[in-house]
């Protein structure tokens, strides 16, 4: 049995860093502001997707409960 080592998936290589010498220019910090927010908006998103069904469900058990009888 032999593996390929060419069939394994490599780590994206890491972009060059900017150095303290280097100030960043506007569009820079710009497009870092909307990376993270982007960033942060997906992981709000996929919270979501998991949360939102759960309230739901349990607002439903509630107002049965409350009303149904």
């Amino acid at each position: 049995m032999s593996t390929d080592l060419a069939a394994v998936a490599a780590p994206p290589e890491a972009t060059p860093s900017i150095t303290a010498d280097e100030p960043l220019s506007f569009e820079q910090r710009w497009a870092a502001w909307q990376a993270k927010g982007l960033a942060h908006d997906r992981a709000v998103r996929r919270k979501m997707t998991i949360a939102a069904p759960i309230l739901i469900l349990v607002a439903a058990v509630v107002v049965y409960a409350l009303l149904g009888r």
